[in-house]
Parts: C-alpha cells; sequence; structure tokens
C-alpha cells in the first residue's frame, strides 16, 4: 500500500544531557576527592613528622662514679634498654601509650639503678680506704680475718647477677651492717663504783673480822656532778648523757616485772607516770634546751638516779666475814662448824641466782634442798629477811594478813624446802608459805637442825654456820649477832 509504513505516533521527547559536561564533572569530583586525600595525607605525615621529631631520644646514662664491677653491670643495663628505645620508636611516634609508659618505667629504673651503685660504691671506697690507715682496726672482719663489707659487697653483686634489682640487693645485703666494729657500751655508773669503792677490814673483840666496802658518798658526789648538765645543757661524759636522757641504762622500778630507762622509772616511782613512746610531755620537762624544762625537777630526777644507784651497789658491794670468831670447845671436839668451812661459804660464787632483791650463792655446793626433812616453821611478819626488797615483803604480808583474816592473830606455818647463803654473808631457808616461797633467816630455825638427814652435808654446815651467828641469851632466847 503506497504512503503506508511504520510510523511515532506518540510524543517525541527531546534529549537535553550533555554527556561532555557530566564527564568533566564527574573527574572534577575525583580530582577533589583525590586533592583532600593528599591534603589529608600530608597532614597525617605533618603530624607523624613533627611526633617524630619532638620524640626524646634515649637518654645517656654514666657509669664513671661507680667503679668497674658495677659499672660493667650497669652499661649491660643501658644496652639493653637502649635497644628497647630503637625497637619501640615506631610505636612511640605512632602515640602508642603503652610504648611510651615502657619507656618511662626502664628510665626510672635505671636512674634507681645510678643512685644506689653509686651510693654502694660510695661506701665501699670510703672502707677501703679506711683499711689503708691507722684506724683498720675498727672494721669488722670475718673468721678468716677477711673485711665483712667485702664480703657484704661480693654478696650483693652476686645478688644482682642473679636478677635480683639493686634496691633489694642493698635491702638483703647492706654494706655497713657489721662493716663497723660498734664500741661496747659501758654504763659510767657500774665503773664509778668500780674504781671508786675500796675495802676496808675490821675485827671484833671475838676474834673475829669482816671487810666491807667504803666510799659509796664519795661515788655519790661524782655521780649527781657527772649527770648535771651545764648552763648550755651540755655534759662532760657521753654516757652520762645517755643516762639521763633514757637513751642507754636501764634500771628497775617497784610494781614493775621489766627494767625501765631512768626518765620512765623516775616517771613512774615518782608520779605514777606510765610512759610511753609517744607522750614526752613529762620527759620534756628533764631536756635542757626544751620549752618546757623544768631545773628543780631536772635536780630531783638526778638524786632519784643518785639513790637509785646507791641503793644497788650496796647489795652489789656487801660486806663480807672473812674470819671467824675464836674456836669454842664445840668447835674444837666438832660440833661447830670449821674455819676451813667458814672461809669456803664466805667465798664467791660461780653461780649466782637472783630472788627478789637478794642474790644467792648457788654453785658449788652453796646450797641444799631439805624438803624431805619436813621441816615446818611458824611465821610471824618479822619473819622474811628484808634484803628480799619491799615487793616481796608486801607479798609475804599480803598472805600473812589472809591467813589470819579470822582474828586469830596465830603463827601461820611454812614448809622449809632449801637452805643456802646469800651473797651478802646471810644464811637463809626457803619457806613455802600459801603457794609462794620467801626467804627468812636460818639463824631464827638453827634448833631445827636435828631434822636434817645426816647425808645432807651441805645443809648441816649451813646450819652450823647460822647457829654460829646467834647466841643464847640469860633467859634461853635467840639474841642475833652480826655475821
Amino acid at each position: 500500500m503506497a504512503g503506508e509504513g511504520l510510523f511515532f505516533a506518540g510524543t517525541v521527547l527531546k534529549n537535553n544531557r550533555d554527556l561532555i559536561k557530566e564527564d568533566m564533572a564527574r573527574e572534577e569530583l575525583e580530582l577533589k576527592k583525590e586533592q583532600l586525600e593528599l591534603q589529608k595525607q600530608a597532614a597525617a605525615n605533618k603530624r607523624k613528622d613533627a611526633r617524630k621529631k619532638n620524640q626524646p631520644k634515649a637518654l645517656g646514662f654514666s657509669s664513671s662514679s661507680m667503679g668497674g664491677e658495677l659499672g660493667a653491670r650497669f652499661q649491660k643495663d643501658v644496652l639493653e634498654y637502649q635497644k628497647r628505645v630503637n625497637a619501640s620508636s615506631i610505636d612511640e611516634s605512632s602515640g602508642s601509650v603503652e610504648a611510651m609508659n615502657l619507656r618511662s618505667e626502664d628510665e626510672s629504673g635505671l636512674t634507681t639503678t645510678t643512685n644506689v651503685y653509686n651510693e654502694v660504691y660510695k661506701e665501699v671506697l670510703a672502707n677501703r680506704a679506711l683499711a689503708q690507715g691507722n684506724s683498720r682496726n675498727s672494721l669488722g672482719t670475718n673468721e678468716n680475718g677477711g673485711y665483712v663489707f667485702e664480703d657484704n659487697y661480693a654478696s650483693f653483686l652476686e645478688a644482682i647477677d642473679s636478677g635480683m634489682s639493686a634496691t633489694d640487693a642493698l635491702s638483703q645485703f647492706p654494706i655497713g651492717q657489721g662493716a663497723i666494729n660498734e664500741t661496747k657500751w659501758e654504763n659510767p655508773i657500774n665503773a664509778l663504783y668500780k674504781d671508786k669503792m675500796t675495802l676496808k677490814d675490821t675485827d671484833r673483840t671475838d676474834g673475829s673480822s669482816y671487810e666491807e666496802y667504803t666510799g659509796f658518798s664519795t661515788v655519790s658526789d661524782d655521780l649527781e656532778e657527772g649527770l648535771t648538765p651545764d648552763k648550755n645543757g651540755n655534759w662532760n661524759n657521753p654516757y652520762f648523757k645517755d643516762i639521763y636522757l633514757g637513751e642507754k641504762g636501764l634500771v628497775s622500778a617497784n610494781g614493775v616485772e621489766e627494767m625501765m630507762s631512768y626518765p620512765a622509772a623516775f616517771a613512774f616511782e615518782t608520779r605514777g607516770i606510765p610512759l610511753n613512746g609517744e607522750d614526752t610531755t613529762f620527759t620534756d620537762k628533764l631536756t635542757p634546751g626544751s620549752e618546757t624544762y623544768d631545773a628543780d625537777l631536772s635536780n630531783e630526777y638526778i638524786k632519784y638516779i643518785k639513790q637509785k644507784s646507791e641503793d644497788k651497789a650496796k647489795i652489789d658491794y656487801p660486806r663480807r666475814e672473812t674470819k671467824g670468831k675464836t674456836l669454842t670447845k664445840e668447835e674444837k671436839d666438832g660440833t661447830a662448824l670449821s674455819q676451813d668451812k667458814i672461809d669456803f661459804f664466805m667465798g664467791a660464787s660461780e653461780e649466782i641466782e637472783s630472788y627478789g632483791l637478794s642474790e644467792l650463792k648457788v654453785s658449788p655446793n652453796f646450797g641444799e634442798d631439805v624438803t624431805d626433812a619436813g621441816i615446818i616453821v611458824s611465821l610471824t611478819k618479822s619473819s622474811p629477811i628484808k634484803e628480799q626488797g619491799d615487793e616481796k615483803l608486801k607479798e609475804f604480808n599480803d598472805l600473812l594478813s589472809v591467813s589470819n583474816s579470822e582474828g586469830t592473830d596465830a603463827p601461820a606455818e611454812g614448809k622449809v624446802s632449801w637452805v643456802g647463803m646469800t651473797t651478802s654473808g646471810k644464811t637463809v631457808a626457803r619457806v613455802e608459805f600459801s603457794g609462794q616461797s620467801f626467804l627468812i633467816d636460818l639463824a631464827d630455825i638453827a634448833s631445827e637442825r636435828n631434822h636434817v638427814k645426816p647425808g645432807a652435808t651441805t645443809a648441816l654446815d649451813l646450819f652450823k654456820l647460822a647457829e654460829g651467828g646467834s647466841k643464847s641469851s640469860s633467859k634461853g632466847n635467840k639474841e642475833k649477832v652480826s655475821w
């Protein structure tokens, strides 16, 4: 059919897209993205460079002042540290907190080690210099004659080589421990009595004699002078200063079992103040130069020390019998103690045993157990010897009061368990009473000798000695005489 064919009957839309422009836009977008990425990378590189530029270099540590042995060990540690710094530089430059903390720990440890090594070597050098001088005898030595400080130094080095830190090694093996021989502290009070006391012999009309120490008052005057500080609060003798301030020296105080410093004993016995290490309110009053220093209290304190010392010295330096009386018929026929036996009992004992304030001779053969003899004795308030001290006397009187609580005032009874002698030359018997034991004068119960078994030689001799120290009065009562 003419004129027939395909045809489009719809609306024809015009294509307005400019493909070239779209491509250009896309290219421009990509370019801008690349530029932004480059700028971002450049900024990152700049920050990295800045960190790298500001990153601290590995510290340099010197070993010049710690000697060859310690220096070699130290430089080995420094080398390991520098290797770790180089290995962790990348992490540090990236801002790793962990890497920077590890580095800081390394440097802190090396600084501590430097200080310890320097201090150790300085002390070793000082002791080695001392070993070359006139004071070498002041250095402590081991059983082979080597110096103790060198042993300590060798142990310190060995501990370090085993992996121990410098601080721990020094704590376990301090160089100065035992390096210097410590001067033994001597109590100046004891030295005064030792130097000033003298023995005086005295004869009795019965042919016996004794010796006693004189010089107590002289020592007391010297002691008071030595303890008194000058107007500037100083002492001529540092040992007296130690005693006065309570830094050295101990003394007993009534009512307290443990020995105490002199200031503490003074506070407790005179004021009833129990001192401890924290409260110095009272002792400050005794210390010259303190704001609360009390001169009158200080003088009282010095007299207190003097009196305590003299009381103790009178026990330490007792009167001693040196010769028995002229032999009587009884002594000649063997019923009384021989002079040889008297001399033995009045002699020194190898061992001493404290009993209250008394001191008993115990070796050899100065006393004997007589429990099996079954000796029962009557006890009164005056039975215990005063030498035991106030504390034991009070204990006895308290028990005696309980025993007589019904008001009968009947004598209490005790069992004799042992007889012996004190260092002052008094024959005594130890009596068990109400679960406690006390010393009484053996002369008071001399008549009980017949209860002692013949085999108890020492006990029988002591009874004879005690009986020789008393005599019968015209009324038949025992009257004490001096022994």
